[in-house]
């Protein structure tokens, strides 16, 4: 079927970077498979077609914003990850969605405590 993945995708929603000519975005890795990733950049959508890096953790993958809309984009990688890459940052993605859950709320109980002023 035309348009369909053939790859399996894990959600992951973890910080990363997205390295472009125009510069260095902050963005969250919402999903990747060993062929792309999908992307929610911090400061603006690129364009299409144009080429970065995706950091993330221990991975580094070269790829090129296949489209951008609505928010989020698509890198492809130019080269498939290793799968064992993909699963270590599912684990990664576990780990730091438990401690953000405790994070907040630590800010929580100091926010009610009087104890910060911010949450």
């Amino acid at each position: 079927m035309p348009g369909r993945r053939a790859d399996a995708r894990v959600r992951l929603h973890i910080p990363a970077r997205l390295v472009l000519l125009s510069g260095t975005q902050h963005c969250f890795l919402e999903d990747l498979s060993v062929t792309g990733a999908a992307i929610i950049p911090q400061d603006g959508l690129p364009e299409a077609g144009t080429s970065g890096i995706l950091m993330c953790e221990h991975v580094e993958a070269f790829g090129i914003i296949r489209w951008a809309r609505h928010g989020r984009c698509g890198l492809m990688f130019d080269e498939k990850l290793p799968l064992a890459q993909v699963v270590s940052l599912r684990h990664i993605a576990d780990s730091f969605e438990t401690n953000e859950r405790e994070r907040n709320m630590e800010r929580a109980r100091a926010w009610v405590q009087g104890r910060s002023k911010t949450l």
